[in-house]
């Protein structure tokens, strides 16, 4: 009877996000109808990608939750199999949309961007796995709390890849956040380290992967969907070994009962159409913005999941962990701030001026009056 309430909960959080999804793309067609050039296109645009973003990941959240802890009674007892079928069922979704929904040919194999996606399939793989993992072990609100260090890791290999100037801002922004996630975990009455270690991997791995989509995303024409399809196989063999080293046993079981073999079949298709479509979106979102506005839009889905969790699961959070995610919150937003200052303005902490020479001073054009620098 829990479990079913669970799942009426789980539904009910899928429902509130898809209805602000369809205001948000209704709002988007109108505004597209009248000006096609004006900016709230674009802007409705991303905040529908956002919206689904959140429905998506929130409800997937929840669900892998609900599967590790309480699927057939017991919980799930080979979560890196399960990891491994949803990244399967990415590459098969992937083709089905390309063929039958587009329907194109399978796009050609173009093996730089193939070796390139498929070291971020890896990447894609173990973030995943080790996010499944850390739920036999942590409640959702913890691992949401300790998940809010992705903008730390993103700013630490955006400047070792050069795709992001390190500022005093971004050293401010890291201490900021990193004390956050101290008082969340902290505040936590059951602390586990596996778990925290687990989703603290998991975050390492989930920055490494969106620096290197930026990456792609920026020197190919590559598309999201094609991008998932390539990082698919990457995905799939880097569980693989982990597999048959941890769970061959449990595989056994589940073969040899064809009931519980149907019920996982079933089971699984769910959650990994839910995977497909996040990154999907993740991947449409990091190509609209950047993976650091990804990281930033990620903070309130953060605050949205902590709070369904309390919703849907009965957990609790202390006092000292939302101190915690306040913290958090506000190096969030100290980066945002900074992040919408003019390029120019950007520039003056990280630039040297250049003297003009005199001969090329003369061929510059006269203002017609006396120039007064803007204010900032």
């Amino acid at each position: 009877m829990e479990g079913l309430d669970v799942s009426h909960r789980i539904l009910g959080e899928l429902a509130f996000f898809l209805g602000l999804v369809i205001i948000s793309e209704v709002s988007r067609q109108v505004a597209q109808r009248q000006c096609p050039d004006n900016p709230i296109v674009t802007a409705l645009l991303i905040c529908s990608l956002a919206l689904g973003w959140y429905s998506t990941s929130i409800t997937l959240v929840l669900l892998n939750k609900w599967v590790m802890s309480s699927w057939m009674g017991s919980g799930l007892h080979f979560p890196i199999f399960y990891t491994m079928t949803h990244m399967i069922l990415k590459g098969v979704f992937a083709i089905v949309y390309l063929v039958f929904v587009r329907c194109q040919d399978l796009p050609p194999t173009n093996w730089k961007v193939v070796k390139t996606a498929s070291g971020i399939g890896v990447l894609v793989g173990l973030d995943v796995v080790a996010s499944n993992l850390s739920f036999q072990y942590i409640t959702v609100t913890f691992y949401v709390m300790v998940k809010a260090s992705a903008l730390v890791w993103i700013l630490v290999f955006g400047s070792l890849a050069n795709l992001e100037a390190c500022s005093p801002q971004i050293v401010i922004t890291v201490v900021i956040i990193s004390s956050g996630i101290f008082f969340s975990s902290y505040g936590e009455a059951e602390f586990n380290g596996t778990g925290f270690g687990l989703v603290l991997a998991s975050e390492i791995f989930a920055a490494a992967r969106w620096v290197g989509t930026q990456a792609l995303m920026s020197d190919t024409e590559i598309d999201s969907v094609t991008a998932v399809l390539y990082m698919s196989p990457g995905s799939t063999l880097s569980l693989m070994p982990l597999v048959l080293a941890r769970e061959r046993d449990e595989m056994a079981v589940l073969l040899a009962d064809s009931r519980q073999t149907l019920h996982y079949a079933v089971l699984v298709l769910v959650p990994s159409f839910l995977a497909f479509a996040l990154l999907i979106l993740e991947v449409r979102l990091v190509k609209e913005t950047s993976s650091l506005t990804l990281a930033v839009l990620g903070n309130l889905k953060s605050i949205m999941t902590i709070l369904f969790a309390i919703i849907v699961f009965k957990e609790t959070a202390t006092p000292i962990q939302w101190c915690g995610v306040t913290l958090g919150t506000f190096g969030m937003l100290w980066y945002t701030y900074f992040k919408s200052l003019p390029p120019e303005v950007d520039k003056v902490n990280h630039q040297n001026y250049e003297v003009i020479p005199p001969a090329q001073a003369k061929e510059l054009p006269r203002l017609p009056g006396p120039f007064l620098p803007a204010c900032v």
